[in-house]
């Protein structure tokens, strides 16, 4: 009896495989670096040696797998599992992804794109397990996101649906790599954080205030080497600066957050990496501002929670699509 899956998780610069059982729990796993710049074929046939490697390793023959889940940046077509120009894959342009995949294995193939597959991942193993709808939210390089609603994925109109970073919150604000201004991602992400801190360090250096010595220190002293982290690690030692650019960042997280939650009333909203790193620093004033902002019944039934999975999330994102 078939009882085992594989997941691959493809990313600009690695790709990851593994097998799971019935359960999700993770049997092994192979790790190499995607070197993107070799194209689709170099990076499609090194997936397959990794599959057949992880399954051997794993003591287990191919007939064993009864399917395949593939998580990877979009976008995409979960439909046809075409992959469509990902920003870190170049030349994955139209890739029919699923049907190569079902070509070589003759295994079913669910392909989903990774925020979706995070957030099931963590509906069925992580921090969303016992509720039924579910928002998960990435604050990382970018602002991604994914909708879990009992126990289904929710893909829109043309599986565009999940892109909470790009709700416009400053109309004329930063410019966003999605080309408009102003998004959550453009404010709260990783780089964004980091540039509104060089900004801030520079402008109280120009003014002649010497108080941006815990941010400079972590930097090494040198102002473009200012990252998020320096700003959590700062805002810990009590630097005023790092603690001002903290709340800032809670403030239009927790209003982009306001808005998802008077739209879709979920049970809870998990947020990954940078809040993870953060704790209740970050949390509790994005939880004062989501109850300032939301409307108060949606307001009274949410819970905001850091994500469960950590460094497991890319591994059991793709195994969430098929584990059942």
């Amino acid at each position: 009896m078939k009882k085992h899956v594989v997941g691959i998780d493809i990313g600009g610069t690695k790709l990851a495989t593994v097998v799971a059982d019935s359960t999700g729990h993770i049997l092994n796993k192979v790790r190499k670096p995607t070197l993107a710049e070799r194209g689709p074929e170099y990076a499609l046939q090194l997936l397959f040696d990794m599959v057949r490697e992880t399954v051997e390793l794993a003591g287990l023959r191919q007939a064993a797998i009864s399917a395949i889940g593939v998580s990877c940046g979009g976008p995409l077509d979960t439909k046809t599992g075409i992959v469509y120009s990902p920003p870190n894959l170049p030349g994955w342009d139209a890739l029919p992804l699923k049907a190569q995949l079902e070509s070589e294995f003759q295994i079913p193939v669910t392909i989903e794109n990774d925020a979706n597959a995070s957030a099931l991942a963590e509906y069925r193993f992580g921090g969303g397990r016992g509720y039924n709808a579910v928002l998960y939210m990435t604050m990382s390089t970018g602002i991604g996101g994914g909708i879990v609603l009992d126990g289904q994925v929710y893909h829109g109109a043309n599986d565009s649906a999940g892109e909470v970073g790009h709700q416009i919150l400053v109309p004329d604000g930063p410019s966003c790599g999605c080309g408009k201004r102003g998004c959550l991602e453009a404010l709260c992400s990783g780089p964004a954080i980091a540039r509104r801190a060089q900004a801030a360090v520079r402008k109280q250096l120009t003014d002649g205030n010497v108080a941006t010595t815990a941010l400079l220190n972590l930097a090494n002293g040198r102002i473009e080497n200012i990252k998020s982290e320096n700003v959590l690690e700062a805002a810990r030692r009590n630097d005023a600066l790092a603690l001002q650019l903290v709340e800032e960042t809670a403030y239009y997280m927790g209003w982009g957050i306001a808005n998802l939650v008077n739209i879709l009333n979920p049970d809870i909203v998990l947020l990954g990496t940078i809040a993870i790193a953060a704790g209740d620093l970050l949390l509790d004033p994005i939880r004062r501002t989501v109850s300032e902002f939301a409307m108060t019944r949606p307001a009274e039934a949410v819970k905001i929670a850091p994500a469960q999975l950590g460094d497991a999330l890319g591994d059991l994102a793709a195994v969430a699509l098929v584990v059942d």
